[in-house]
């Protein structure tokens, strides 16, 4: 090896930044070379993390002159492209899990050792500084023998609510074992031994769209030699707890990995009255000392752009750095391959043990649904939360319906059940636009994008919607339907009524990007509409309320749990809220009404609940006291400059002005009238407070914990 070690990574996909931040800091490291199936990514991926060359094929990397690749592709081909890397003389760094099949691990290994190779795998929270701080302690034997070791993973997966649910973690029970177990098990065999499994309880049971099932709790018991071992997994909302917590005979540890902190308690008082009093005091000032050393350190990183401010980052990139430091050749314990085998062998017997067959080894294809004729309809956005609502109410009223969907298989597992043409593209690629829009009358578009700059809605949202609208022009389409948002609108005083005759708000370029980019594109489609026999009818949706939105609604208050929150102002104001069904129906007929083209249509029910009755109703369906404040506008512009402020001090590409207006805005003091929408599209939205309370926060909350 020569004296710069030469890192190639394979598989550009969420990752790679972690990876490729932590080893471009390290010295006589170099990113050497990014490979990707997408050669779009690859070539994206060199260009933003400064890799010298970028490849589409596996075989270019393995021919390349790296000495480790990065395995950062999905867990399925974890061991096929390691063992392809290690037959080509390189060592290999793997995100864990390390494979799906322990004896395969093994052999890997086993490989490796012949052609004089390094297999490491990252199980990062075992470089957090808590964990390493408690790990100390107990190799240099100062907690004392370990007797009980209590792994706790109560964190929720949103996929399994809101998917997609084509991923490889859905596709068995077993899998999201395999994704998520290791990161426990890991820390219990690293302090404890192998860990034998006695007993596994599997319950919280869900069908998923496609008719696949999931476990949302997992309790495992076993011991490693004289330690009782339970290792935890609850995926449900809820407070997140990600821990790790020790009773050993000279002390108790707790680990908080999330929040990458923890302590140890050693105090022992024999005088009863006061050893509450020791304790406490004698963990009050190593925890208040480690707090403000941590928040310093985080704060420089900050200021310096360093991604590892947070802790998960923070934990990769002293991964990472430790596998370097000591030469590849020499890893860390906790890298070992032969140790990670040992991860994925317990795994193994846990699902055994559960009576579960052995994690898939491919995604399981659903076949494709086909409509009963030739569709007339084009939805776009077609598997998001409203966009299922409306496919399925344009099947129920006997209309073909083709959806454009970047997935057709995650389109698969939505509509399965229904007579619908999937179709894979992206609105943004003009030629597959071309062939979607044939024997199209209508299109519904509710795709939108997500982003953190301007750009990244000019590129993702903006422009696609431009070669939508001018193909649909083109193609003869007679209507088409743009879903809009509310969050154009000035919202911001009282003494405002928002009707279907208000205009976008006229100060819109202070406005967040989500808003702006949503009033662009309907600027794009209107200017594209007047040069063309087009009918454009906008549609802007209130608050969406119904099955599949989160409880904890970001449009209703700033949630940091469901019993902690600030309302958006004083949370007094009526909110334009609106069930999504009523808003699929009133898409419809957006679609069927005549005479309408050029119009804007504003989606709400009557004002029915503030703020403050959500919250309280919510509180009740949950069974939860929240603990809620106002917070006006001021304060949250405040707290946004100084966030901004510092990212200007450092030049974040991120950065942006804080708005004042925009922070007003989000609490849509104004009132919304929707009168004329009900009477020109003889639209009927809920109107009964009752109603919109059990099918807007009793069903949802009921849905969500299922």
């Amino acid at each position: 090896m020569s004296a710069v070690t030469r890192v190639g990574m394979l598989g550009a996909g969420y990752i790679l930044k972690s990876h490729a931040t932590a080893v471009a800091a390290l010295p006589d490291v170099e990113l050497s070379m990014v490979c990707d199936v997408s050669a779009g990514r690859a070539r994206a991926a060199a260009e933003q993390f400064g890799f010298a060359r970028w490849a589409a094929s596996m075989d270019e990397l393995a021919a390349s002159d790296c000495d480790v690749v990065h395995i950062l592709v999905p867990p399925t081909f974890h061991l096929q492209a390691a063992t392809r890397m290690v037959e080509a003389g390189k060592s290999v760094f793997l995100e864990k899990p390390m494979g799906l099949d322990g004896a395969a691990c093994v052999e890997l290994c086993r490989l490796a050792e012949e052609k004089g190779v390094t297999v490491g795998v990252n199980h990062n929270f075992l470089f957090s500084r808590a964990y390493e701080d408690v790990r100390q302690a107990a190799k240099a034997g100062k907690l004392g023998a370990i007797d009980c070791i209590a792994a706790n993973w109560l964190f929720p997966l949103p996929q399994l609510q809101f998917g997609p649910f084509d991923t490889w973690m859905l596709d068995r029970p077993a899998n999201i074992l395999f994704e998520l177990s290791p990161h426990l098990i890991a820390s219990v065999i690293d302090l404890a031994g192998d860990v034998d499994i006695e007993a596994v309880v599997t319950s919280r049971s869900l069908t998923l769209p496609g008719g696949k099932t999931a476990y949302r709790h997992w309790q495992v018991v076993g011991h490693a030699g004289n330690a009782a071992v339970t290792v935890t997994l609850s995926l449900t909302p809820g407070y997140a707890d990600r821990s790790l917590r020790l009773r050993a005979s000279a002390a108790n540890a707790q680990i908080d990995f999330g929040r990458d902190f923890g302590w140890i308690d050693d105090t022992q008082d024999y005088n009863p009255l006061i050893e509450s009093f020791s304790a406490r005091r004698a963990m009050a000032a190593p925890a208040g000392r480690q707090a403000w050393a941590d928040r310093l350190r985080r704060t420089v990183l900050a200021l310096k752009k360093r991604p590892w401010a947070n802790p998960f980052e923070d934990s990769i990139h002293r991964s990472i750095s430790a596998f370097y430091d000591g030469g590849v050749a020499s890893v860390d314990p906790r890298h070992e391959g032969r140790f990670a085998a040992r991860v994925i062998e317990t795994c193994e017997r846990i699902v055994a043990k559960a009576g579960l067959e052995p994690p898939s080894m491919a995604v399981e294809r659903l076949p494709l649904p086909q409509p009963p004729k030739t569709p007339t309809v084009l939805v776009v956005g077609g598997t998001g939360f409203i966009g299922r609502r409306l496919v399925r109410e344009l099947v129920s009223q006997g209309y073909a319906v083709r959806v454009m969907t970047r997935n057709a298989q995650s389109g698969a597992h939505e509509f399965g059940d229904q007579p619908v043409e999937l179709f894979e593209g992206s609105h943004g690629d003009r030629e597959r636009v071309k062939q979607a829009l044939v024997g199209i009358d209508t299109v519904f578009h509710l795709a939108k994008a997500v982003g953190k700059r301007w750009a990244d809605y000019q590129q993702s949202d903006i422009e696609p919607t431009r070669v939508l609208g001018e193909e649909a022009a083109r193609a003869g389409v007679r209507r088409f339907v743009f879903t809009g948002t509310i969050d154009s609108y000035n919202s911001a005083s009282a003494a405002t009524t928002i009707d279907n005759t208000t205009p976008v708000d006229k100060a819109i370029a202070t406005r967040n990007l989500y808003a702006r980019s949503k009033a662009a594109g309907e600027a794009v489609l209107r200017d594209i509409a007047s040069q063309s026999a087009m009918e454009l009818v906008v549609m802007r949706p209130g608050i969406v309320l119904g099955i599949g939105s989160p409880p904890a609604h970001i449009g209703v208050a700033n949630f940091a749990t469901e019993g902690r929150l600030h309302y958006w102002g004083d949370g007094t104001n009526k909110l334009p809220l609106v069930l999504v069904d009523d808003v699929a129906t009133g898409l419809v007929k957006g679609m069927t009404t005549p005479g309408i083209g050029g119009r804007q249509f504003l989606l709400t029910s009557p004002p029915l609940l503030s703020a403050r009755e959500y919250v309280d109703a919510l509180s009740r369906a949950t069974g939860t006291a929240s603990v809620a404040a106002a917070k006006p506008a001021w304060r949250t512009w405040i707290a946004d400059a100084v966030k901004e402020g510092a990212k200007y001090a450092i030049r974040h590409p991120n950065r942006r002005f804080p708005s004042l207006h925009d922070s007003a805005a989000r609490g849509h003091q104004s009132r919304y009238d929707a009168t004329d929408t009900e009477t020109t599209l003889d639209w009927h939205p809920v109107h009964d407070r009752d109603r919109m309370i059990r099918h807007g926060i009793d069903e949802v909350v009921a849905a969500s914990t299922r």
